[in-house]
């Protein structure tokens, strides 16, 4: 049977995290990644929460993302290899996202939780350097992006529980340096 450790990296948007979790999966060959953002709903689906000033879906929001099918998937994975003949052998699951520990059914899978923080400031100047399919539309950042990101942060915040279980890590900091003490970590934890 195999053994799985799951790896949640969370955090603001642009602050590293889809590099780090890819850095972790070349490093880790006995990995599988999951990235939340191939999780977001149809642009035409009729859950999207459409803001009318700025004539633009929220697409920083939980309603925005398929979470059930993204913890079905999820499922699906921790529980291939159980007919395997590979006992005691321990694989990774590394997932990232923005929104990743405001799903309970998610951050509960979680072994080990990463959270990458940025001010924002730098999150603003990061954003605004990336092209996104639907664009960012004007003032989308300031009324939609950091407001909900300051919420979902301060959702995590807020649940004893939940802030217990998450590593908060600086987004700023070198990216090499970030990967190598998250790789320690959970080199020590296998």
């Amino acid at each position: 049977m195999t053994n799985w450790i799951v790896i949640g990296i969370g955090g603001a948007t642009c602050s590293g995290k889809t590099t780090l979790a890819k850095k972790l999966h070349e490093k880790f060959k006995n990995s599988v990644l999951i990235n939340q953002d191939t999780y977001f709903r149809p642009k035409d689906d009729p859950r999207h929460v459409h803001i009318p000033e700025l004539n633009h879906h929220n697409w920083d929001i939980l309603e925005s993302l398929d979470m059930n099918k993204m913890h079905s998937d999820i499922l699906g994975i921790l529980s291939s290899g159980e007919d395997d003949n590979n006992q005691g052998e321990t694989k990774l699951l590394i997932m990232d996202g923005f929104l990743l520990f405001n799903y309970k059914p998610i951050f509960d899978l979680c072994d080990m939780r990463y959270f990458l923080d940025l001010s924002r400031e730098e999150c603003e100047w990061r954003r605004n350097r990336r092209v996104y399919d639907p664009p960012d539309v004007p003032r989308y950042f300031d009324m939609v992006v950091w407001p909900e990101y300051v919420r979902y942060k301060k959702e995590i915040e807020d649940d004893e529980e939940v802030l217990r279980g998450i590593t908060f890590l600086d987004g700023t900091v070198d990216n090499d340096q970030t990967f190598q003490r998250v790789f320690r970590e959970i080199s020590q934890k296998l």
